[in-house]
């Protein structure tokens, strides 16, 4: 009844039908595996973010273990500011906020702490101890900007473009985050020279043209608040009207905190096993309805 699935024809066909079929499992399980990462890394973002703030000394500290950066973002950490770097600040271009383009300002600052600062060769020494001594920075990611020149205003002003605002700022609350890496595809930087303007939030890239020594990972900025423990307002509608020439404060807003949406991947998952099972079940018919056809034609002859 079957014996016609064994001639060349029927061969090549099993082989591409199994193929097919092959392709659609392995696109089925790779979307399962990758909703599930989803899902552990929401869950990992919920438990970071339930998890008290680091104050700055733990959190340098734990900068200083090998690998354990990883492990520390999302959550949250206390900076108090011994000065920020505003001639150092830069833009990361192409980011939108709410549908509107504009930019991220990244500026370099020096924390506050009791721990060490390490010299050139590695080793502990005070803060501000001598020739070849490196201080200790983080880079901050203080707020969005709209485009149309805003961006490159508050970085060609420096701290003028702050003034009342988050130049009085003293102590700060942030997310860390992982620096970013540019990918197979996407615009590449420049490797040297003094750049305003960045395609992406690349720490060890905006290291190499700041005094401080950053650390490898970066800061969103949440909340920040005076000496006196006032806080500082960050806010407005993004629509590109400062409210004061001097000061950019009114336009600059947090960054969003990350999203938990799940994505697309289990709808893809079910949408390739879906695939998968409807080409084992329509071969299937296929192959039969193949056999019942062969068979009538037998009885015919006879």
């Amino acid at each position: 009844m079957y014996r016609f699935a064994l001639t060349p024809r029927w061969v090549t066909g099993h082989a591409l039908a199994g193929g097919l079929l092959v392709v659609f499992l392995i696109a089925g399980f790779w979307q399962l595996s990758r909703h599930n990462e989803v899902r552990d890394r929401n869950a990992a973002i919920v438990e970071r973010q339930d998890t008290p703030a680091l104050d700055v000394d733990r959190f340098l500290e734990a900068m200083s273990t090998a690998g354990y950066a990883e492990r520390l973002e999302y959550r949250t950490v206390n900076l108090t500011v011994e000065r920020f770097d505003w001639n150092e600040a830069v833009q990361i271009r192409n980011r939108s906020l709410d549908g509107v383009p504009g930019c991220h300002i990244a500026v370099p600052v020096e924390p506050e702490t009791t721990m060490p600062a390490a010299d050139g060769d590695g080793d502990a020494t005070s803060s501000g101890s001598g020739t070849g001594s490196a201080t200790t920075g983080i880079l901050v990611v203080v707020g969005w900007l709209p485009a149309g020149g805003v961006c490159e205003d508050a970085i060609s002003a420096g701290a003028n473009a702050f003034l009342g605002g988050l130049s009085d700022a003293r102590r700060l609350t942030g997310r860390i985050r992982l620096s970013q890496q540019r990918g197979l595809l996407g615009p590449a930087d420049p490797a040297v020279g003094q750049l305003d303007s960045l395609a992406r939030t690349d720490v060890p890239r905006i290291d190499q043209q700041t005094t401080l020594d950053l650390v490898p990972v970066y800061v969103e900025l949440i909340a920040a608040t005076r000496a006196d423990a006032t806080p500082i307002r960050l806010g407005g509608d993004g629509s590109g009207t400062a409210g004061s020439s001097t000061d950019l404060t009114a336009l600059l807003r947090p960054l969003r905190p990350p999203e938990f949406d799940a994505g697309p991947h289990l709808g893809y998952t079910i949408q390739w096993f879906s695939f998968a099972a409807a080409a084992i079940v329509g071969y299937t018919l296929v192959l039969r309805h193949q056999a019942r056809r062969g068979e009538s034609e037998q009885i015919a002859d006879d």
